[in-house]
């Protein structure tokens, strides 16, 4: 993989069940993660989208991950929902909002 993989490649990696050595398919796993935290920044979540420490955020981006890796994915639409209630929830708390310096950029 030419690009620096996110923190939260290996916990992706296991979310999805990969065992598979790709550098494509990792790739693919990693674009998924920067995916998820740009539609969290999106909704203003954009410091507490790029910190590992907080185990919501890690949550929604590996809920995101796993409702969007591969074709034939089951349960795609259930773990979707999922995200879709969890980003729901933090966009209207206090905690996880950045506030008044959102910057869309």
């Amino acid at each position: 993989m030419a690009e620096e993989k996110d923190s939260l490649f290996d916990k992706a990696k296991v979310a999805v069940r990969s065992t598979v050595v790709d550098e494509e398919l990792d790739t693919e796993l990693n674009d998924l993660i920067l995916a998820a935290r740009a539609d969290l920044k999106i909704f203003g979540l954009v410091d507490k989208a790029n910190s590992n420490d907080n185990v919501l955020i890690t949550q929604a981006v590996l809920l995101y991950v796993k409702a969007n890796w591969g074709y034939d994915n089951p349960d795609a639409e259930r773990f979707g929902a999922l995200y879709q209630q969890l980003k729901d929830k933090l966009s209207v708390s206090t905690q996880y909002l950045q506030g008044a310096d959102y910057e869309v950029g």
